[in-house]
C-alpha cells in the first residue's frame, strides 16, 4: 500500500467518490422517510431514488416545497442552505438516477444494515443494526443538513409512490430535469 493511498494535500476531497458517504445518506433516508415503526422501509427503487434526489439537491427540495405550499399541501417550505448538490445525479429513463445505486444497496446489505426483498417491487428496509447506525448518524452534526431535508419530506413527499414523485419532478423541475438529454448531469 504505502503512501500512494494517501491523496496529496492539494487534491480536494470529493465525498461523491466515497461509498460510505452514499451509504450513510441512504441509511438516514430510510430511517427518516421509511414506512413502518420498527424496520423502516421504502417500497420501490424509483421511490428510493427520487427521495434521494431531493436529499442531494436541497434547492430542488425547496422548489418542490414551495409548490406544495401553493397547492395547500404543506404550511411552510423547506429552505435550502446551499444551491450545489451533495452528489450529482444524471437524467435517465425515469428521471434522476445514479448508476451506482446497486453498489450502494449491496454495500449496505453486505454489512447487515439493510434487507432487500419484494417480488414485484423491490423493498429496501433497515435491519435493527441499520436502524441503530442510522440514528447515530442522524445525531452527527455533519449530517444535520441531510437529516433536515429528510425530515422535511416526512408527511408529504415521503408518503407518495415512486411514480407520483417522478411525475412531480417532471412537472415542477421540467427544465432542470425532464428536458435534459439522457445521461446528462442534473
Amino acid at each position: 500500500m504505502g503512501l500512494g493511498v494517501v491523496p496529496p494535500l492539494w487534491d480536494q476531497f470529493d465525498p461523491d467518490e466515497i461509498v460510505d458517504f452514499h451509504a450513510a445518506r441512504l441509511l438516514i433516508l430510510l430511517n427518516e422517510c421509511g414506512a413502518g415503526a420498527v424496520s423502516k422501509r421504502i417500497d420501490g427503487r424509483t421511490k428510493l431514488v427520487k427521495l434521494d434526489f431531493f436529499l442531494r439537491y436541497g434547492h430542488f427540495l425547496e422548489r418542490a416545497h414551495q409548490e406544495l405550499v401553493q397547492r395547500g399541501q404543506i404550511d411552510s417550505p423547506y429552505v435550502a442552505d446551499v444551491d450545489k448538490p451533495e452528489a450529482p445525479m444524471i437524467r435517465y429513463l425515469f428521471g434522476p438516477w445514479d448508476p451506482r445505486y446497486r453498489r450502494f444497496i449491496a454495500f449496505l446489505e453486505a454489512r447487515g444494515l439493510v434487507r432487500v426483498g419484494g417480488t414485484k417491487i423491490e423493498r429496501v428496509s433497515l435491519t435493527r443494526v441499520g436502524k441503530v447506525h442510522a440514528e447515530r448518524l442522524a445525531n452527527e452534526a455533519s449530517f444535520a443538513t441531510i437529516v433536515a431535508r429528510a425530515r422535511a419530506m416526512r408527511g408529504n413527499m415521503a408518503d407518495w409512490t415512486g411514480t407520483q414523485l417522478k411525475e412531480f419532478i417532471y412537472e415542477v423541475l421540467q427544465e432542470e430535469v425532464a428536458d435534459l438529454e439522457l445521461g446528462e448531469e442534473i
